[in-house]
């Protein structure tokens, strides 16, 4: 091949270089270049107003402070928002995922008190590491380590799971309704119609129910959970403040009433379980000092559903022998 024919196709090939770059550089940045840029560069926090999530989660910041639309204004936990806020604040491209594709994004945006759109982000799913070194070898699969999200044109991978941002409303919301330390509680009264049933603690925090008869005993098997029914208290949902007394059940419903001591004072409050909910197992619930109508689960429910034939069994009477030394000892005595 002569030296005019190398030069020849030196030339073309420089020519064809230049037309591929060309062709494919467009006017996206590449992928070096987006790594470590923001995703929502310069983001007002303090001016966000509202909190759009998909279609059914929003949030929304008032004069009370921040609430959830979508559990019928119920408070916000404005901590967790401003930490989520924070997160969105400060995320920046770790790399640039190249043939992927986001299918069904799940859009997040934000908005100022005029409406307005500050920001919108389309998230895709979580990216999962592999567990390596000693955790593989005891049986380890994965652990989620970050989220694809759309930006600039492109798939890109960001090192949070945005798991707040999944949908779950109670991620925005402080669930916990009752926290009363079991061991301050001294009385409980479970009320149902015209029955009722009241027990106190006794010496040794033991329970003890009054009006038994020489043939009953207090069943200690099914006292275990007694004085922890507003312990730890989640509730599931926010009711509809719309659903009718009817519907709610309360009037009809189950009152449970726990006395306990706040520092030197005695205190009680008295909590009532209504119906279950229309096509599922919870249960309707309020505390007396709260606007609020919840759903709890039917396991949570039941510890203040008791009546007194669950609490009292028949007293076991003394076998032969244990009979016969009772009544030895008994005559040794005399």
């Amino acid at each position: 091949m002569t030296t005019k024919n190398l030069i020849g196709l030196a030339a073309t090939a420089v020519l064809l270089g230049g037309a591929a770059y060309l062709l494919n550089s467009g006017s996206k940045p590449s992928a070096p270049k987006l790594n470590g840029q923001r995703i929502i560069p310069e983001l007002d926090v303090p001016a966000v107003a509202k909190i759009q999530i998909g279609e059914k989660l929003s949030l929304s910041a008032g004069p009370d402070g921040w609430t959830v639309d979508s559990l019928f204004g119920y408070p916000a936990d404005k901590d967790k928002i401003a930490e989520n806020l924070l997160k969105l604040a400060d995320l920046t491209v770790g790399q640039v995922a190249r043939g992927r594709t986001i299918d069904h994004p799940l859009t997040v945006t934000l908005k100022d008190s005029a409406g307005n759109d500050l920001a919108a982000l389309a998230l895709g799913d979580t990216h999962s590491r592999k567990v390596t070194g000693q955790m593989a070898m005891y049986g380890g699969g994965s652990y989620p380590d970050g989220r694809y999200v759309a930006f600039e044109g492109e798939t890109v991978l960001v090192k949070d799971t945005l798991e707040a941002f999944d949908g779950d409303v109670k991620q925005w919301c402080n669930t916990r309704i009752a926290s009363i330390p079991s061991s301050d509680v001294k009385a409980v009264r479970f009320a149902h119609g015209a029955e009722s049933v009241e027990l106190t603690k006794g010496t040794n925090s033991t329970w003890v129910l009054k009006g038994l008869t020489a043939k009953e005993e207090l069943d200690t098997s099914k006292t275990y959970s007694l004085d922890s029914a507003l312990s730890y208290l989640d509730f599931n949902a926010v009711a509809d403040p719309k659903l009718t007394e009817a519907e709610l059940g309360f009037k009809t419903g189950y009152v449970y009433t726990v006395t306990y001591k706040d520092g030197s004072n005695t205190v009680k409050r008295v909590a009532t379980v209504g119906n279950k909910v229309k096509d599922g197992s919870d249960r309707y619930f309020k505390l007396d000092d709260s606007k609020w109508v919840f759903t709890i689960s039917s396991y949570s429910a039941e510890n203040m559903m008791k009546s007194r034939k669950d609490l009292v069994k028949a007293k076991e009477e003394p076998k032969k022998d244990e009979k016969k030394s009772d009544e030895k000892k008994a005559a040794a005595k005399k």
